[in-house]
């Protein structure tokens, strides 16, 4: 009977401690709700880009180059709210396979902790070089200090992607070796 709490009460918290996954569950139904918002405001910037495209095309005061600078910009944002909200998406399905539910049904994606991070990183290096890329099309507007900062940011998180890639790279090819090395002392049990 001694022995019978100690195993029951450590069954109990192991109980306790893997349930305690299901209190992410409100944090992705969050992130949708946020999704919708942001899919709201996609439309919003898209119906912005047809009106600001229609007057510039139509005002005779306005030269080519202004024209495509205002459409290319307005495009740049469009894509900017796809990108995050491909990252929103990413984070939601991706956490919740890896961290609330492993299974992994037919329309699941199956993803590693350390590849979500991956593929997040680098959806950041995206976003931020499309905040960049606005910002030299818009560079006559914006002060040298500016410029460089961004530069700095985004190059920040470029390395930051490259070396989450690598711990990544590195993470899976220890694993592999280990599972080698198991199969050769015939420890393998799958």
């Amino acid at each position: 009977m001694q022995q019978k709490k100690p195993k029951l009460l450590k069954r109990s918290i192991e109980s306790l401690m893997f349930s305690s996954k299901w209190l992410l569950t409100p944090f992705y139904l969050g992130l949708i709700i946020a999704l919708g918002f942001y899919t709201i405001y996609f439309f919003f910037e898209l119906k912005h880009l047809i009106h600001v495209s229609m007057g510039l095309f139509s005002a005779e005061e306005h030269g080519a180059s202004e024209v495509s600078n205002a459409i290319l910009l307005g495009v740049l944002e469009l894509v900017d709210i796809t990108m995050i909200a491909n990252l929103i998406k990413m984070i939601i399905t991706g956490s919740y396979h890896s961290f609330v539910s492993k299974q992994h049904g037919e329309d699941s994606e199956k993803v590693s902790s350390g590849l979500l991070k991956v593929k997040m990183a680098t959806s950041l290096v995206g976003v931020s070089s499309i905040h960049l890329l606005k910002s030299f099309i818009n560079a006559s507007n914006m002060s040298m200090d500016d410029l460089t900062k961004q530069l700095i940011i985004h190059g920040s998180f470029l390395v930051g992607a490259l070396m989450l890639a690598w711990i990544d790279y590195l993470h899976v090819k220890s694993e592999k070796i280990e599972h080698e090395i198991e199969k050769e002392n015939g420890e393998v049990t799958h």
